[in-house]
């Protein structure tokens, strides 16, 4: 199968495999947690070679298209952020997969923009890519116990002010769009679609992101007022 369509069974299929991997591995890390930090190693490091053996080779083959085939992509960076999480625990590095991957990356697992199917590797490297962000952030909430602050939550902000402000001066520049945020639209409907005309879908996309984030972080403070509840009524 050669080619790949959203809303169909095998989209259907691959997300039930990322959530199905995804508990597995939190329930093997809470009884084994020896033997999971060396599975995290290797899958940390393994996924990051993959990353730069895939980019170096696109760079350097015949199918180099800058607009598409450079790692600019938010998701790119934060799936090599979630490996690198995996190998070194990096506290830095946690709001930013929390959420940057949750608010943000899995948009491409409800709209991916992917036309390969299953025979070729694009597909593959797509799904590790987007399923390892999901679910490093999920892990380390679920089996590491990550509980992101305010902290946390500026952080991720201005790591994407950050991002923005690198990426939007090439986007402008060359043509491009990555990061959604130059003039083109994606090549796949997307929530993009709806929020109107450049330039005032920036505008958008940067309230949407904040809120996005900021809902992410809410349960959280919530749990956290209702536990300091509790302990001054005792």
């Amino acid at each position: 199968m050669e080619e790949f369509r959203a809303f169909t069974p095998l989209h259907a299929g691959t997300l039930a495999a990322i959530a199905a991997l995804t508990l597995a591995a939190i329930a093997a890390a809470r009884r084994h947690p020896l033997a999971a930090r060396a599975l995290e190693r290797a899958l940390g490091w393994g996924y990051l070679a993959a990353w730069a053996t895939t980019w170096s080779w696109f760079a350097l083959s015949d199918l180099h298209e800058p607009a598409k085939t450079l790692p600019l992509q938010l998701c790119h960076l934060t799936a090599a952020a979630a490996a690198l999480l995996l190998v070194t625990r990096w506290a830095w590095l946690r709001p930013l997969v929390y959420f940057w991957g949750l608010a943000l990356c899995t948009q491409a697992l409800v709209t991916p923009s992917l036309a390969e199917g299953p025979a070729l590797y694009p597909f593959w490297f797509f799904w590790v890519t987007h399923g390892l962000i999901a679910g490093v952030a999920c892990y380390d909430v679920c089996a590491l116990g990550y509980r992101p602050g305010w902290r946390d939550y500026r952080v991720a902000c201005a790591g994407a002010a950050v991002y923005a402000a690198l990426v939007l001066p090439l986007d402008l520049a060359f043509g491009w769009n990555y990061g959604f945020l130059g003039p083109g639209l994606p090549e796949v409907p997307t929530l993009v679609d709806a929020l109107g005309p450049w330039p005032q879908r920036l505008a958008w996309i940067v309230l949407l992101v904040a809120a996005a984030m900021a809902l992410l972080l809410a349960p959280w403070r919530l749990a956290r007022g209702a536990k300091s509840g509790l302990q001054s009524r005792a």
